[in-house]
C-alpha cells in the first residue's frame, strides 16, 4: 500500500520538521509540465529546487542539468530528483545513475515505481511528457507514489549489494 506524502513527513509539526528537499528540472518541450507539476510539490510539504529552465525561450543542456542534479544528490545536498522530459529519458536515466548514491528510475508504471521504492531506496525518477501541458494528474500521483513509498527494511540486502557494487572500480 503506498503511503501518502502526508504520512511520510508530518505537515501538522510545520515548524519542527524540515520539509524534503526535492530537485526539479525538465527539457524545452515540458517547460510547462514543469511548472504546473511543481505547483503541485509546493502544495506538498516540499522543499523544491528547480533546476530549470527558467522560461520556455531559454532551455538548458538537460545532459548538463542531469549532472548538476546527479552530483547534488551524491553530495546529500537533494534528497529526491525529478527529470520531467519529451526525449532523452533513458539517457538522462543512465547519467543519473552514474552518481554514486543515485538510484535512478524511469517511471514505466504505478507498480515499478512503488517496487523501486520498497526495493531498494531510488532516489530519482525520470517521467516522460507525453505532450502534457495541462491535466498534469497522472503524473503527480506517479511523483505522489515516488515520494511517498518507504523503503522496506526487508529489502536491505538489495540496497547494500547496489552500494557494494558502486564502490567497485573496473
Amino acid at each position: 500500500m503506498a503511503m501518502q506524502l502526508k504520512d511520510w513527513v508530518d505537515t501538522s509539526l510545520k515548524g519542527g520538521k524540515k520539509a524534503l528537499k526535492v530537485g526539479i528540472f525538465s527539457d524545452g518541450e515540458s517547460f510547462f509540465f514543469k511548472e504546473k507539476v511543481g505547483i503541485y510539490l509546493d502544495t506538498q510539504w516540499t522543499s523544491l529546487y528547480d533546476l530549470g529552465p527558467s522560461r520556455i525561450d531559454r532551455p538548458k543542456d538537460i545532459f548538463k542539468t542531469a549532472y548538476k542534479l546527479g552530483k547534488a544528490l551524491e553530495e546529500g545536498k537533494l534528497e529526491f530528483g525529478i527529470a520531467l522530459l519529451a526525449e532523452n529519458c533513458a539517457a538522462v536515466t543512465v547519467i543519473l545513475n552514474k552518481f554514486k548514491n543515485v538510484r535512478a528510475v524511469f517511471a514505466s508504471d504505478e507498480e515499478y515505481i512503488a517496487d523501486a521504492r520498497r526495493k531498494f531506496d531510488a532516489n530519482a525518477i525520470v517521467v516522460k511528457n507525453k505532450g502534457v501541458t495541462i491535466d498534469t494528474k497522472n503524473s503527480e500521483k506517479e511523483i505522489s507514489i515516488f515520494l511517498g513509498t518507504r523503503f522496506e527494511e526487508e529489502s536491505r540486502h538489495i540496497f547494500d549489494f547496489i552500494s557494494k557494487t558502486e564502490n567497485i572500480n573496473v
